[in-house]
Parts: structure tokens; sequence; C-alpha cells
């Protein structure tokens, strides 16, 4: 259910402006939803960032120690922008990057504690299965994953394999990490 998946997503990761480490940091999509992940990301608030856009993103995420700019922690997304110097829609509730890769030449894939989401596209659920993988062993190891499937076995394959403790299954994981929705 993409919509309420990217609802749950946009809740979680915009919730006290992301400052809770299990808001979530990346959406990963399989190939074939993955243009109407990006569509309905736009009509519910999230300004997708490109070209030089995305640029000024990365570069304003990461200080010049590769590490966390914790001058963006707990910012909205309109004052991050504006520290980037993207111009956004009024309303915007989240930044969003596609995202190529993972590890510190990545800033996307860090762990950002503020409303900007890693946006990764592949090609079906057990590639997202390794990227999870991936992303938790550069930023999050042992800690949270939120899952969004209505395929009972994708979600055993995922609670697992994933070096997570918390699992969070169609719900914010934000919220559902702190028991909120679960």
């Amino acid at each position: 259910d993409v919509k309420k998946a990217v609802q749950d997503i946009l809740t979680g990761k915009c919730f006290d402006n992301g400052t809770l480490c299990s808001s979530e940091q990346a959406l990963i999509a399989d190939d074939v939803i993955s243009a109407t992940v990006l569509a309905e990301l736009q009509s519910s608030g999230a300004f997708l960032c490109r070209g030089e856009d995305k640029s000024r993103l990365e570069q304003l995420i990461q200080n010049a120690r590769g590490t966390l700019n914790t001058e963006i922690v707990g910012k909205s997304a309109a004052r991050i922008a504006e520290m980037a110097g993207i111009e956004i829609p009024a309303g915007t509730r989240a930044l969003v990057g596609e995202a190529d890769g993972v590890g510190r030449e990545h800033p996307l894939s860090m762990e950002k504690l503020c409303p900007i989401l890693a946006f990764y596209t592949v090609a079906d659920w057990r590639e997202g299965c390794r990227l999870c993988i991936d992303i938790l062993t550069f930023g999050g190891l042992g800690h949270t994953l939120g899952l969004h499937s209505n395929d009972d076995e994708v979600i055993r394959q995922f609670a697992l394999k994933k070096p997570a403790s918390r699992i969070c299954v169609n719900t914010p994981a934000a919220l559902g990490a702190v028991g909120l929705t679960t």
C-alpha cells in the first residue's frame, strides 16, 4: 500500500523534525513501484532534490571531518533548505535525495536526525534486503528497521536477516520503535 507506506514514512521522519534515532533515514523501493513512491512522496509534501540541489544538500549533511553536521539536527525541512541554498515550496515536510551508494562518500546514507531521506531504487526485495544490511552496517548496526509490505514471506525474510534490534512493520518506524503504534 504505497500511499499508506509513504504517509507512515513521512510521519516517522517528520515527527519532532526527525530527531529520534529510530526515525527513518532511507527509503528503499522496488523498481516496479519506485516512480509511484516518488510521486506519492512529492504529493505528500516531500521535495525531491536533484542535480545541484542534491549536491548542496549532501554538502550540508556532512562536516569537514565527514561526520554529521550537527547544525541540521532537529531543524525543519524549510530551515535546512535555506541553509543549503535550495528553494522549496511552502509546506515542504521533508527533503529527499536519490542516493547511489552507502558510506562516507555518500552523505545521504548517513543517520541524519532531521527531515532528510535518502531514496534508493532496487530491482527487487532481495536486493533491498542486502542494501538494508549495508545501510544498517554503515550507520545503524543493531538499531531499527522499518518495513512496509503485505507479503508475509518478505516480512519473515527481513526479520530473519537484518542486524536490527527493532523491526517495525507497516507503521512509522520512529513511533513504532518507541511503542506508540506497535
